[in-house]
């Protein structure tokens, strides 16, 4: 099937549109804030650190469709919610919001190749994403082998795991990718986090270590 001038099967063009809906979602939609229950269920809701001695590495990228462009932020922490590493890069040339949360999954797992971390749970928002990867499905299209690739990746760290979660149990990597969309290149702190993240850096941290 052709879609967009480029070869996909109806599985990627399926990929594609929940990935779009996930991210319009994200920019449109506000959960209230004013309503007893709903903020119970948002506290319940946050992120939670991994079991020692995984480490966590949260992953979100911001799309701008008509700029082709994203912004990628990664957010490594420990089971004390210490931060580990954090990473903002954007890109150029990216066709879609399933693109972006694939490249932004690949660039979390090479910095955690390159920090020789070997037990971590990679998690993200990226419903459409998580499930391609975590599906037994081959998909042979353009867009289908990235996540080929992805899965090649994986194979090769048996102590790696990847899950999703809610955008309000992502909310340091997403604040992440809206900074990293604006810059210029590529920036890795280690055992640092960037300013505009360490307010809900600190307020993910496990009450017994705060």
């Amino acid at each position: 099937m052709v879609f967009e001038n480029q070869f996909k099967s109806p599985t990627t063009i399926l990929e594609l549109a929940k990935a779009d809906l996930s991210l319009f979602r994200k920019v449109h939609c506000k959960t209230p804030g004013t309503n007893e229950r709903n903020q119970i269920v948002t506290e319940v809701m946050k992120w939670k650190p991994p079991t020692w001695p995984l480490l966590k590495a949260n992953f979100d990228a911001a799309f701008d469709k008509k700029e082709e462009r994203m912004g990628m932020g990664v957010v490594i922490r420990d089971n004390n919610g210490d931060l580990q590493a954090t990473l903002v890069a954007p890109r150029d040339n990216i066709v879609s919001a399933f693109m972006a949360e694939s490249v932004a999954l690949l660039r979390a797992m090479e910095l955690c190749q390159e920090l020789g971390f070997n037990m971590v749970e990679f998690e993200g928002d990226a419903k459409a994403v998580v499930d391609a990867v975590k599906s037994s499905a081959e998909d042979n299209s353009w867009l289908g082998q990235a996540t080929e690739d992805l899965k090649q990746v994986f194979s090769l760290f048996p102590l790696w795991q990847l899950s999703y979660v809610f955008r309000c149990c992502n909310k340091a990597a997403h604040e992440a990718a809206k900074v990293a969309i604006r810059s210029r290149s590529e920036r890795v702190l280690l055992e640092k986090g960037l300013p505009e993240c360490m307010a809900v850096v600190m307020s993910d941290k496990p009450c017994t270590t705060v």
